[in-house]
């Protein structure tokens, strides 16, 4: 019987020595969370725009192009329910804050809580950007273990990526996305974009709890003086073509509505603004570099004419 052990222990050890060493490159290997909690004492003092919203407005907008100390705390497939829990967390930390760019994109006011993505990116804002998180259960074992959070595959690559890289940080000291630049773009195809369309639609056209959560923060940004944009960001004519035009329809006077009846609230609608073509664009419904300095340029003299 003590063999029996002996050789069961001798084959797990591998396992168990692969399975410490993926936990230790999620614990102490920089990503973009770690990096933008790291980075945020020192925007404290002087920033006086501040960004939300996913990879649209991650990858989208530069603050380097804006006039006003600028931080982007936007985040792929981060939502508004993420939004407003770093909202709530860290708004009172900025002493000097006189806008707040809020993200709508076509997902944006549908989208659940629980979503694919966030089923494990919630454990990294609750461990890399000590957060807490409603939607992570008090008995929830896996909050424990970051390495159990992904697959091996995505974490093989994660790993190789640094590997070959030395970093697997995707956001500057401001926190704006780098890696999606005009160079390493490939053809924007329509079926790939229609693809993209089909890939992102939840079907969903009740829009309570997100509206909820973005009048939250617009009552808190009330209180302190604090204007608020609400963007929608431009997406290539293929994708804009491709969504659902009542859904889409009910997003903008969704939005226009909220700007309506909020004084310290305007409404900026640029998802099929001609002033971008697809010449701009990553992909379907992301911008790559030289795009997001075009649009970074829009956004912030847009933000000047709000806040005189």
């Amino acid at each position: 019987m003590n063999t029996l052990i002996k050789k069961v222990l001798l084959y797990l050890l591998p396992l168990f020595l692969v399975f410490i060493a993926l936990e230790l490159f999620y614990r102490f290997v920089p990503n973009d969370y770690s990096v933008k909690y790291a980075t945020l004492p020192k925007k404290y003092e002087n920033t006086e725009v501040l960004i939300f919203g996913n990879s649209h407005t991650f990858y989208g907008l530069n603050p380097k192009y804006f006039d006003k100390p600028t931080y982007n705390l936007a985040h792929v497939s981060q939502t508004l329910y993420f939004d407003k829990i770093l909202f709530d967390n860290y708004i009172d930390h900025f002493k000097t804050i006189k806008c707040v760019v809020l993200h709508i994109e076509y997902t944006s006011l549908s989208e659940i809580v629980d979503t694919e993505e966030n089923n494990w990116r919630k454990y990294y804002y609750q461990t890399y950007m000590n957060l807490e998180v409603p939607s992570i259960k008090k008995y929830d074992c896996t909050k424990y273990f970051l390495s159990s959070t992904r697959s091996f595959n995505a974490t093989a690559k994660l790993v190789l990526r640094y590997l070959n890289d030395g970093t697997i940080v995707n956001c500057d000291e401001n926190g704006f996305g780098i890696n999606y630049t005009k160079a390493k773009k490939a053809p924007l195809l329509k079926k790939d974009a229609l693809q993209r369309v089909k890939n992102i639609e939840d079907n969903l056209m009740n829009f309570d709890d997100n509206i909820v959560r973005i009048q939250s923060i617009i009552a808190t940004c009330k209180k302190r003086g604090i204007k608020v944009v609400v963007l929608n960001m431009p997406v290539s004519s293929y994708f804009s073509e491709g969504v659902n035009q009542v859904k889409l329809k009910k997003i903008q006077e969704t939005c226009n509505n909220i700007a309506k009846k909020n004084y310290n609230v305007s409404y900026l609608n640029l998802f099929k603004d001609k002033r971008f073509t697809n010449e701009d664009f990553f992909d379907a419904d992301h911008m790559h570099t030289d795009g997001a300095t075009k649009c970074s340029k829009v956004v912030n003299n847009f933000i000047n004419k709000a806040l005189n």
